[in-house]
């Protein structure tokens, strides 16, 4: 007979961890140690910062108190023991010059040297834990039982969750002080959310302007608009509510966008996750939170947190529904899918300075491309193809005349050179994958260098009602724009959304990269919208897809390489030394990095897929903006990283050539010595 064993994960309960009462001492025994032993002049804060220093180490007080209580013949009685003496260190580390206020002048501390004065400091604070009771020891020297962490509980202080305003703001009433609005009666209690620190029964109370009834919370403020009531959601709000009976703060609530950010995760995954390590890490509390808690959190603290990048406070029409809030705040914050944190971005690596001239020896053939071709040969056309030519379109009735320098019309102001790139993302919904209340629909997948029809359908109701997610990015991985293509991803949509983000000629950058180029650029000369593009910019295919295009289409292999060889675009290929000084040809911008973003989008696809319209909208954009905000800050520490490795090095630099001086000064003086002994002889 056989059998086998399968393995049930599990994730075992935490046990609650036994915990010691706060020392019950009573205030005149305090008050007659503090007295006799430590200076008058003593503060509170000192007082308090070695008393809490004693009943956070359980474990140093246990191991003090056995070598103070030996058992066997060889052991000692020792009241400063290594273990105390370590504590008194750090006592003396943390206050500094007050440490002498632990000590009565007739007890001549200055007079001490320093092991002296450690063995003495720990002496007070061991008579300072007997008076605490905190020994595992009774006043007869019988143990017993080891201490454990202490509770704090007893001593927690009563919070309450109020507004921070404490006149009414309102630009239309006299700054009047707060009237506390809340009937005795009606005070909630709640649960608070710290952190990780759970507390409950706290009072949540709101104020009243006695002369406009507007209303003011911790997290937002009501007052009465034309057409009814208006919230404001507070940038400056300290607590936040996800739920009838939870606040957390913005610590909390941060850490929740954090997470969702760093680790692709949906909220019921971060609901699970805090759930398991911090809502039963308390022995005397516990809070579990829900997946709507942690979506109240995500919504809450995403609202204002890109409302102060806008320098704002939203607003919005007072009980809206969650649904209802992230489609609003979509509509006034989204700015039609514009990052705001990537306006004017510039850096080395999305920006290069102008050069008129290759600066390298180039090959003729125009298809040629760095790190693919050097040193090979170029692979020819495998089939004719239509190009402009055969489609009855005239490059030079379309300002592209094949035997001039392209580069020459971007850059006439010798500015320095800047790139985009766009991508798309497939990010709703799979092709020929349907919801559970969704009918069997056939799915055509539109290959990204070719055009396609507009299919007709009978309604749009549906997550598939969206094509695509399209983005623009900067080659250092900057989001400047998004936005979603319905039905299908057509040269002409990318060319409207590019005019949208790009409306001036000052903001358009010199190179656009696009998978399809060859397909807008052929687009764009047939809708004469070249005429305008020309001016200031030239699409280029980025180098993933361009090794397969420039096989198959002429115009692509002639006019939307990312990096020619044949020196038609200088600012496109630059040339690097490697570790041995060595010279080799490099790309000037990283055409993948959109490629790279959609990778990073990926990891949202089972998230966004079942989102309504408007949660999709927001925290699509939400998850864009903090990546921005997190990319622009990585180069920031990179700059600083480098500024600081550099003054180092000048330093190390100044350093020798001092060294070399003295060096220099000291032959000098041995000369002129010399000299003396010389004249001397004479």
């Amino acid at each position: 007979m056989g059998f086998g064993i399968s393995g049930v994960g599990a994730m075992p309960a935490q046990a609650a961890l036994a915990e010691n009462p706060f020392p019950a001492i009573s205030f005149k025994v305090m008050n007659e140690f503090v007295t006799t032993n430590f200076s008058s002049k003593i503060s509170l804060a000192t007082v308090l910062m070695v008393l809490f220093t004693l009943t956070d180490n359980p474990d140093l007080l246990n191991l003090h108190a056995r070598q103070k209580h030996p058992v066997y013949p060889k052991e000692q009685k020792i009241y400063a023991s290594g273990w105390m003496r370590s504590l008194a260190r750090g006592v003396q580390f943390r206050l500094g010059k007050d440490t002498r206020r632990l000590f009565k002048s007739y007890e001549h501390h200055k007079d001490l040297d320093d092991n002296k004065f450690i063995i003495a400091l720990a002496l007070k604070l061991d008579a300072f834990a007997e008076a605490l009771g905190l020994t595992p020891y009774d006043e007869k020297g019988k143990f017993q039982s080891q201490l454990q962490p202490v509770s704090y509980k007893n001593i927690q202080s009563v919070r309450t969750i109020c507004p921070s305003s404490f006149v009414c703001e309102d630009m239309d009433c006299e700054p009047r002080g707060l009237l506390q609005a809340t009937k005795p009666r009606d005070v909630p209690l709640v649960t608070l959310i710290k952190g990780s620190t759970i507390y409950e029964n706290v009072y949540v109370l709101s104020g009243k302007c006695s002369k406009c009834d507007s209303l003011y919370y911790a997290d937002h403020e009501r007052v009465k608009g034309p057409h009814g009531f208006i919230k404001t959601y507070l940038n400056s709000a300290q607590y936040l509510k996800v739920g009838k009976t939870t606040w957390v703060d913005r610590i909390f609530s941060n850490a929740v966008i954090s997470g969702v950010y760093s680790f692709h995760a949906s909220a019921a995954a971060y609901t699970e996750y805090w759930n398991h390590s911090f809502g039963n890490m308390h022995s005397q509390s516990k809070a579990w939170v829900t997946r709507r808690q942690i979506w109240q959190a995500f919504v809450q603290e995403s609202v204002r947190s890109i409302a102060s990048m806008s320098r704002m406070n939203l607003e919005l029409r007072d009980q809206l529904s969650i649904d209802e809030v992230t489609a609003e705040a979509f509509s006034i914050l989204g700015e039609n899918g514009l990052i705001r944190s990537a306006h004017n971005h510039s850096c080395s690596e999305c920006t290069q300075p102008y050069k008129k001239h290759p600066g390298f020896i180039p090959q003729q053939d125009p298809a040629a491309v760095v790190g693919v071709d050097e040193g090979q040969q170029v692979p020819g056309l495998r089939s004719e193809v239509p190009t402009l030519e055969t489609e009855g379109i005239d490059l030079e009735d379309n300002n592209m005349d094949v035997d001039s320098d392209v580069d020459m019309n971007v850059d006439m102001d010798h500015a320095p050179v800047k790139m985009t790139l766009m991508g798309v993302r497939r990010i709703l919904q799979r092709p020929s994958e349907s919801m559970p209340w969704q009918p069997a629909l056939q799915r055509y997948d539109q290959p990204h260098d070719e055009n396609t029809s507009e299919r007709e359908k009978k309604n749009y109701f549906s997550p598939s009602r969206f094509y695509c997610v399209e983005t623009i990015c900067a080659p250092c991985g900057v989001v400047i724009a998004w936005t979603k293509f319905d039905k299908s991803e057509s040269p002409t949509k990318i060319l409207k959304f590019l005019h949208d983000v790009y409306p001036t000629e000052e903001s358009r950058p010199a190179y656009i990269c696009i998978d399809k180029a060859c397909l807008v650029l052929r687009t764009s000369i047939a809708n004469k919208s070249w005429d305008m593009w020309s001016k200031t910019s030239r699409f280029i295919v980025d180098s993933y897809h361009y090794i397969n295009h420039r096989t198959t289409d002429h115009l692509c292999r002639k006019w939307c390489n990312p990096a020619p060889l044949n020196g038609s675009a200088p600012n496109l290929v630059v040339v690097a030394k490697d570790n041995y000084g060595n010279p080799y040809y490099q790309r000037a911008y990283n055409t993948q990095a959109s490629e790279q973003l959609n990778s990073w989008a990926g990891g949202f696809e089972s998230i966004l897929r079942r989102m309504t319209p408007g949660n999709f909208n927001w925290f699509l954009h939400v998850m864009l903006v903090y990546h921005t905000r997190y990319v622009i800050d990585r180069q920031k520490k990179r700059a600083e990283k480098k500024r600081v490795d550099e003054d180092e090095d000048e330093d190390e630099d100044e350093d020798e050539d001092e060294g070399e001086g003295e060096d220099e000064d000291e032959g000098e003086d041995e000369d002129e010595g010399e000299d003396i002994v010389d004249e001397d002889e004479d």
